[in-house]
């Protein structure tokens, strides 16, 4: 019989989420080798590492962080945070750590060793670099300029080795800024001698918390236990949800541009003969993955991210007249016709804008309650959910914007919209839920403020406009421009805000990959050691971290990421015998961002027979992909089948740059609708063959 060899929990999938503290205790029940949270990520928008502010409120992260720390010093385990203050840079880490010492500080505790690991860059350091040309593009743009780079904050995400040079110094508390999510889960992993393959694959399925359960969900724990017969078993404490093959196979799909290869500093994750079983009806695992150490670009390439100010911004939300929408110019963003999608909605469609609105004597207080209402709804999980990466769309980054009334009153709105036909049915149930969960858990968000959500759509149509300019004159120029643009057409409606100031406006100055390995092992992720006692901090030391190879070499499996698992373009010789809407075909249709230059759709099907109908249709060939999206085909990076599971995933290389000035789905979670949409023929003949070796 196997014997376990390691357990760790994943608190939850970004620290700030919220988790149920009693998940968290029924996973500390036996065996902790490690408590482990992802911090952030560069999801929502470059203004949080430009800004070097925090994504999720200080309370809510405060408490997920108080309840990790707890448990850490109840049973003496490392506990790691990666990706600090969301973005990771030295300000988001500076912030984190005012955390850390108000949680030491009220927990008393004494005598523990900290680590902290930075990952900004200094921008003469990659400008250097531009110089040599030797930042390799991760795909379609940011284009590179000097004096962009000059004005960036520029991170690196980090690997495993800091984290293992942390741990083998004896720290127990690890605050790492901007970090592969996986390498958190990793590290300790590898430093214990575990197969890099199956601890990245682990880190991978735990790095999002329990939304790789049934029903998922990243405001929920994740536990996995590795054995020494090369597996790993997953099982949520949480006894409403489950781990099954299917789903950890579907969340090794989550968030990247190919199915069976993922891309880190060390190496390459190879998943193309990995299994996937289960135990039993909740609880589920892999073993045989690989992780293989190859040439250039890998090992030792670092993904650096920048963000730079483009200026102040405006935003007005007009209310019109349903009868006065086609008077609306078709660039203008419309919720109700086209604020989900540059693409309007078809007559047979339907799309709804959710626009959150609060109202309370405090800014802070209008704040919360919106955030609050803003973070729960995007990723409520409900039964039948197919859109299980986000269910709402935002349009700017950061979401929400702040204001004082007219009676000295203060308000948030956070405008957003989905198109998923899903959501529409549940929507009324997921509204009282999220609101009883805001409630329960934070009670004085409620007390202290009031709310209403504005539902928009053809019959109630709402106009976002917004303005971004550096000069503050010129963009009061611009913004008034816009709003008479409308006004001259239309007369807005009772509910109209015009003319409010948003945060600024920040852009993504670099994605690319950095290949100097003296930059990357001398100069980049520092660690400093700090003796804590409570809120005081003694700092001791800096180190470097420590390299060393990691992963198998002499894979003679297909590492292309452009020809593994293709679906090919054969079509059908004879006639169709029918056909099926996919929507019934399939459990899960999710579209999300893989990075800031490249959006993923995942389709997992809901029997065998429906994946091999969908394979034969030959609908999802690169070339029909192409135009069910009205995408150029030379921007289809590839579609894939996954036998695994019984998925179709479809990667493309983003119409824009996510959180660009014209902007409609940040995170690139609802737009999947024309994929929806489709019905499916059904033929006879095979079309597709897995790859072997």
């Amino acid at each position: 019989m196997a014997e376990l060899i390691y357990r760790v929990v994943s608190a939850c999938g970004a620290l700030g989420y919220g988790y149920p503290k009693e998940s968290l205790e029924a996973a500390l029940k036996g065996r902790i080798d490690a408590i482990v949270s992802d911090g952030g990520s560069m999801d929502a928008g470059p203004y949080y590492l430009g800004t070097g502010t925090e994504y999720f409120e200080r309370e809510a992260v405060k408490v997920d962080f108080l309840n990790m720390v707890e448990a850490g010093k109840r049973l003496g385990c490392p506990v790691i945070l990666g990706s600090s203050g969301m973005a990771g840079g030295n300000r988001n880490l500076d912030l984190m750590i005012g955390v850390a010492k108000e949680v030491f500080g009220e927990l008393g505790i004494s005598n523990a060793k900290v680590a902290v690991i930075g990952a900004e860059l200094d921008p003469d350091i990659v400008i250097e670099e531009f110089r040599k040309g030797a930042l390799r593009s991760t795909g379609l743009g940011p284009e590179l300029d000097e004096d962009a780079l000059r004005d960036s904050v520029i991170v690196g995400q980090m690997g495993v080795h800091p984290i293992i040079t942390a741990l083998e110094d004896g720290a127990q508390y690890i605050l790492a800024g901007r970090s592969c999510d996986v390498a958190l889960f990793a590290s300790d992993m590898i430093r214990r001698g575990i197969d890099p393959g199956l601890a990245y694959h682990v880190g991978h399925v735990l790095e999002c918390g329990a939304l790789a359960c049934d029903p998922g969900s990243p405001s929920d724990c994740l536990v996995a236990e590795i054995y020494d017969d090369g597996s790993a078993l997953f099982v949520a404490p949480n006894t409403s949800r489950r781990c099954t093959a299917y789903s950890i196979a579907a969340h090794s799909l989550y968030e990247e541009s190919h199915p069976q290869l993922q891309f880190y500093p060390e190496g390459i994750l190879a998943m193309e003969k990995t299994e996937f079983f289960s135990r039993d009806s909740r609880v589920a695992g892999i073993r045989n993955s690989r992780f293989v150490r190859s040439g250039k670009p890998w090992p030792w390439s670092i993904k650096l991210e920048g963000a730079r100010r483009l200026g102040a911004r405006k935003v007005s939300l007009v209310h019109i007249d349903p009868a006065d929408l086609s008077k609306i110019p078709d660039d203008v963003l419309v919720y109700g016709r086209n604020g989900v999608q540059r693409q309007p909605v078809e007559p047979y469609q339907r799309e709804f804008g959710i626009i959150i609105a609060t109202e309370a004597r405090t800014q802070e207080a209008a704040i919360l309650l919106g955030s609050l209402l803003t973070h729960y709804l995007i990723h409520y999980g409900y039964p039948g959910r197919k859109a299980t990466a986000g269910n709402i769309a935002y349009p700017l980054s950061p979401n929400l914007v702040s204001f004082k009334r007219d009676d000295g009153t203060y308000g948030a709105i956070v405008p957003s919209g989905t198109r998923d036909p899903v959501f529409f049915e549940n929507y009324a149930k997921i509204k009282d839920a999220v609101i009883d969960l805001i409630k329960n858990q934070f009670p004085d968000a409620l007390a202290n403020a009031r709310f209403r959500i504005v539902e928009a759509d053809a019959e109630k149509p709402v106009i976002l406009l917004r303005s971004v300019h550096s000069d503050p004159t010129r963009l009061a120029e611009m913004h008034a421009a816009e709003i008479s643009r409308i006004t001259s057409l239309v007369k807005p409606q009772p509910g109209s805000l015009l003319d409010l100031d948003a945060p600024d406006a920040y852009e993504w100055s670099l994605y690319h990959l950095l290949q100097n390995e003296d930059v990357i092992k001398n100069v980049m992720f520092p660690i400093t050691y700090f003796q804590a006692d409570g809120a005081n901090w003694s700092r001791e030391r800096t180190e470097r971290p420590r390299y060393y190879d990691i992963g198998e070499t002499g894979y003679s499996g297909n590492l292309d990421d452009r020809t593994l698992s293709l679906i090919a373009d054969a079509p059908s010789s004879g006639p169709a015998t029918g056909s099926q809407r996919l929507l019934d075909m399939a459990v899960v249709i999710r579209s999300k961002d893989a990075g800031i230059n490249r959006l993923t759709f995942d389709i997992l099907f809901n029997s065998a027979e429906n994946y091999e109908a969908a394979l034969r249709s030959n609908i999802f060939s690169r070339e029909s992909v192409a135009k069910v999206l009205r995408a150029p085909v030379e921007r289809v990076v590839g579609t894939f089948f996954v036998d695994s599971c019984n998925a179709i995933k479809i990667s493309l290389d983003r119409p824009n740059i996510s959180g660009s000035t014209d902007e409609r789905d940040v995170f690139g979670a609802q737009q999947q609708a024309a994929i929806e949409r489709l019905s499916i023929p059904t033929f006879a003949m095979s079309l597709s063959k897995a790859s072997a070796f």
